[in-house]
């Protein structure tokens, strides 16, 4: 390549400055006298800007992200919506973030991504309605105020220990201390104590956050968020309840359910997280068979065998549930055997299953020739040897979910600690039975044989071990592993192993309105990507209740009275709606206020007899709060007057956006509170209703640049404000709100994304060429260029059409990939097209026109027409991406980009003419730049190889083509524009006798040639130019050494310039 600078590069070292030895992107090859250079040095024209090289802080924090933001939105939702149609309306639905803790990048990508999508909405001309929202309620919140008081008791315990040295213990102020010591020792919480804890934490992590938020330039209604804590939201939630009720979707029941003995309290599956990894103690256990069935005892007979030497042999990875069993298991349809032991004892087990316990270690038994059905042996009875009081027998039933994958065929079953279990049992009449407490240990329910031995004891930590030990004393184990590694739920805020067990329990029956989600989700909403669909619905298609209570105190309560003595609960359409007058009359936290008279929250025909009844502690899951978040939008369009076209169209927001695990989560619990809610059909089954959202979009999580995932153990982590304001420590430079916004749009979020200081750099390359393409465009736009001097489309060179037409698609795919949410996709485009188009082809041809043509030439003129549209275009196709940097730009443009606009977006997304779009003229210059490689591939054997050639306008081209040839046809169209596209001082086309002439002169310092096929033969021949190298503009296009040009002298003698 011939020495050249970049754009870039040129601008870099053009900010600031005004020096003619920079006017190309091209050194000079031979010297020019320097009091001729400073003569000429005035007369060129190199770009001026005020925009500057970087945004200070303070002008981003105090003027750019108002301005971009706060004023934004508030004249985006003051202004009245376009003829009142829903069509120009675009609700985001805004997932909200847990009010716990400091924001991580992970929440700067979700917010960010909501904004880049946001944005693109207004600039299409719709009013856009995004009101920030928190998830205020739960136990990460709870458990964190509760750390926060400890924290400051243990400082105020060391305080008083510290006092207390120094005094006499025998002093009252020493007893005083001693007192307020045990007290503080020895002080419980009340739950009303709890909530104020917990809302004070709540109300400030909102704030802290809200305040980041802004910081990363989000536009949205900020001064009014929503929050589950509201008052307002709450009613509308327990509305929500009260219509699920009514539609008789809310159910109570003892039932197994997932349990955190950690937090004591029940757990959704959205709460759970899977450890693959798991260690536990699995067992194959022996059951004596205490009676058969008919069947059975038949083959027992025939093959001589004695009931009393007959066991089912059942394996568990829960032996601690041995304890509550209540039933085996078998598949009718499976076939069965006997295995016999070196004792003499039978093992009833599933064919498929007999050779893997018979490979188990330290068995040594032997197979019988016999096989039955699973039918065969229901209907038999057997004993638990661990309850050696009792003479209980228990059914062996049939089962579908039992197979022959793993185990023996044979399942344990305990309806009270799980759900294949509990169903099964149910069709039978058996009740579940857990004796475990809510921290997870044995309670006195145990049977009475093991009562002294495990009550008190946890089932996860010393009652295992004990229930493993009598399993051996008993003679009833076969085989213990203490390491059977398998997936295994873990409680996803302690981080620890749950439990299932069977305690009262409010839920939601999801299996009467699943199916009718499902079809709702897969017909009538979008996802990107597309496979979050089936993700979603498969969550939901494989859920049958949803567990709502939560046995914590700060929520929204379960809206039940119960009866004092009895625990009956009540719960009706008027003592939901009563308890909702209450809220609404007294606030929530008056529920948990012991001193808040029950008869407050009674109906009147309960009142006379409030004594007898007390208000229920549970609350409701945190998913159901922020589930019913949709009530944000639908009470905007309520207002709005909007509502029924809203129902019509079938969607009540347009977006909702948040990580992959809320296909568990968030986007679950919106439809199924919006479906569960909804009104009936006639037949009182469900119906499709209006939704919450028409689209999902799922983005990946964050990982550093090892793809390992972020933590604070690990020290990999980078937070948002770090990649902003910079961190030595992390080795980042300060890339402003602009490169945290530009990283999240590089990034392919589909999948998982990584942030580290190489993926940082590069981010940081792309944001300064971006500035320095807009100080180029302003730089050669800011001398008053106004609507007089624009040059019509007609009426331009054919490189300036070419530049539009390229520009025209750039803008066309932006769009497009904005309506798909691709914005990595449009940042690959402009870095493209900025790199390519801009940088190497247009700019660089162009500046010799902008630098040294005069100020008002035709043909510069026509340069600048295209700059505008560049200029107009980069700020709307960038700036729902990096709004600060556009805004920027757009405050430092003419009047003829703002057109009395103070901000792009609300002037719009700039659209391009279509008679910009010219296929034919791109095609005819992709063979001028194959011809112009072909010519570059000998002015590189000149410069890099031969040292011949400094400067390739230097150099004359000669260019040979059969005149009926494609090509010569296209260069014969271009002639007069050739040089300037080679960046050569002459180009000859098909000038044969003036080619032979110079083929011939021996006196050429250098002459190279080749031949191309481009649409035909293309003969090329560089030369040095005969003429002489102009002062002023560097082409060697003068008849004089040192002297000027024809078109420089023009310019610089003023005669007639502006024909130029």
């Amino acid at each position: 390549m011939m020495q050249r600078l970049t754009i870039f590069e040129v601008s870099a070292r053009l900010l600031g400055r005004s020096n003619t030895s920079l006017r190309y992107a091209s050194t000079s090859s031979s010297p020019v006298p320097e009091d001729i250079q400073h003569k000429y040095s005035e007369t060129v024209h190199l770009p001026t800007s005020s925009f500057p090289n970087r945004s200070s802080k303070e002008l981003v924090q105090d003027k750019l992200i108002p301005q971009t933001c706060t004023d934004l939105y508030t004249w985006n939702y003051e202004r009245p919506l376009k003829n009142n149609d829903l069509k120009n309306l675009y609700i985001f639905l805004d997932g909200p973030p847990y009010a716990n803790g400091d924001l991580h990048v992970g929440h700067a990508l979700n917010k960010i991504l909501k904004d880049i999508t946001t944005r693109f909405q207004l600039l299409q001309g719709k009013k856009v309605f995004y009101r920030p929202g928190w998830d205020c309620h739960g136990l990460p919140i709870e458990l964190k105020a509760l750390e926060s008081l400890r924290k400051t008791q243990q400082k105020r315990e060391k305080t008083l220990k510290s006092q207390l040295k120094k005094l006499d213990k025998n002093g009252t102020e020493a007893q005083e201390i001693e007192k307020e010591l045990y007290e503080l020792k020895h002080k419980k919480l009340s739950p009303l104590e709890i909530i104020h804890l917990a809302e004070k934490h709540a109300q400030d992590t909102m704030k802290s956050q809200s305040e980041t938020f802004q910081r990363f330039a989000i536009m949205g209604d900020f001064g009014t968020p929503y929050a589950t804590l509201h008052k307002t939201y709450v009613i509308d939630q327990l509305t929500v309840f009260k219509k699920f009720f009514d539609n008789g979707l809310i159910q109570r029941k003892e039932k197994p359910v997932y349990w955190g003995c950690e937090n004591f309290t029940a757990l959704a599956e959205g709460e759970l997280e899977y450890n693959e990894n798991h260690k536990s103690t699995s067992a194959y256990v022996k059951f004596p068979l205490s009676s058969v069935s008919e069947k059975l005892s038949d083959i027992l007979e025939g093959k001589n065998v004695s009931l009393s030497n007959v066991s089912a042999l059942i394996w568990t990875t829960t032996p601690w549930t041995l304890v509550a069993n209540k039933a085996i298991c078998v598949n009718d349809n499976l076939d069965y055997t006997l295995v016999k032991t070196p004792s003499g004892e039978y093992l009833i087990i599933a064919v498929d299953l007999v050779n893997s316990v018979l490979k188990l270690e330290g068995v040594d038994h032997s197979l019988e020739d016999v096989v039955f059905k699973g039918s065969d042996i229901t209907g038999s009875t057997y004993v638990n040897p661990l309850f050696t009081t009792s003479t209980e027998t228990f059914p062996i039933i049939a089962g579908v979910h039992v197979t022959s994958t793993a185990g023996t065929g044979l399942v344990h079953t305990a309806p009270g600690h799980g759900n294949d279990d509990y169903l099964v049992c149910l069709s039978h009449n058996i009740l579940p039975y857990s004796p475990v407490d809510n921290r997870g240990r044995f309670t006195e329910e145990v049977d009475v044989s093991l009562r002294d031995l495990l009550k008190g004891k946890a089932v996860l930590g010393e009652g295992l071990k004990l229930v493993l030990d009598e399993l051996k004393n008993r003679g009833m184990a076969l085989e213990i592993n203490p390491n059977h590694i398998h997936s295994y739920p873990y409680d996803w805020r302690s981080k620890k192993p749950i439990i299932v067990r069977s305690t009262p329990q409010w839920f939601i029956n999801v299996e009467r309105i699943k199916e009718v989600t499902s079809e709702a989700l897969e017909t009538k909403v979008d996802f990107f990507p597309p496979r979050g669909s089936k993700r979603l619905i498969s969550f939901i298609n494989n859920r049958n209740e949803w567990c709502i209570s939560r046995q914590r105190s700060w929520g929204v309560p379960i809206p039940v009275i119960y009866h004092k003595s009895s625990g009956e609960p009540y719960l009706s359409d008027e003592t939901i709606g009563s308890i909702i007058e209450g809220v609404e009359r007294y606030g929530l936290n008056a529920w948990f206020d012991s001193n808040s008279p029950t008869a407050d929250w009674l109906p009147e025909t309960m009142k006379e007899n409030s004594e007898d009844y007390i208000r229920g502690s549970d609350t409701m899951d945190v998913w159901f709060d922020s589930g019913t978040a949709w009530n944000v939008a639908l009470k905007y369009l309520q207002d709005e007057g909007l509502l029924q076209d809203a129902i019509e169209r079938g969607y009540i927001a347009d977006t909702v956006l948040e990580g992959s695990d809320q296909h568990r989560g968030w986007f679950q619990s919106l439809v199924l509170t919006k479906v569960g809610s909804a009104p009936t059909g006639e037949d009182g089954q469900p119906r499709i209703p209006v939704l919450p959202y028409k689209e999902v979009i799922t983005h990946g999580f964050t990982l550093d640049e090892k793809g390992e995932k972020m933590s604070k153990s690990l020290g990999n982590t980078i937070g948002p404000l770090a990649v902003i304001d910079g961190d030595k420590a992390l080795k980042l430079p300060p890339l402003g709100v602009d490169g945290l916004r530009l990283w999240v749009a590089s990034s392919d979020y589909s999948s998982d994304i990584a942030i580290g200081p190489t993926v940082l750099k590069h981010v940081g390359d792309t944001l300064k060429k971006i500035r320095f393409t807009f100080k180029f465009l302003l730089g050669n736009l800011e001398s008053e260029f106004t609507q007089k001097d624009v040059v019509p489309y007609e009426q331009m060179a054919p490189l300036d059409k070419y530049a539009l037409s390229k520009l025209y698609k750039l803008n066309a795919s932006a769009q497009a990939d904005y309506q798909n949410h691709n914005f990595s996709k449009i940042v690959r485009e402009i870095n493209h097209h900025m790199n390519v188009h801009l940088s190497s082809i247009y700019f660089d041809l162009k500046k010799d026109i902008l630098y040294t043509d005069p100020l008002d030439s035709f043909r510069r003129r026509s340069v600048q027409t295209v700059f505008v549209e560049i200029l107009k275009t980069y700020v709307s196709v960038l700036g729902p991406m990096i709004p600060i940097i556009t805004q920027e730009a757009w405050n430092h443009s003419g009047e003829l980009v703002q057109q009395g606009f103070d901000s792009h977006f609300k002037a719009g997304w700039y659209q391009l003419p279509d008679v910009f779009e010219n296929d034919a003229l791109e095609t005819e210059f992709d063979v001028i730049w194959k011809a112009k490689d072909a010519i570059q591939l000998l002015l590189d054997q000149a410069f890099r190889l031969d040292k011949t050639v400094k400067n390739s306008l230097e150099t004359a081209v000669y260019l040979s083509a059969d005149p009926s040839s494609g090509v010569c046809d296209i260069l014969k169209r271009h002639e007069h524009h050739l040089q300037e596209y080679f960046m050569v001082s002459q180009v000859f086309l098909n000038q044969q006798e003036a080619l032979t002439a110079r083929s011939s002169d021996t006196t050429m310092p250098y002459h190279y040639t080749s031949a191309v096929d481009i649409q035909g033969e293309l003969n090329i021949a560089v030369f040095r130019s005969d003429k002489h190298k102009c002062p002023r503009c560097w082409k060697f296009d003068s008849a004089e050494e040192n002297e000027l040009c024809h078109r420089c002298d023009l310019v610089v003698n003023s005669k007639n310039p502006t024909g130029i």
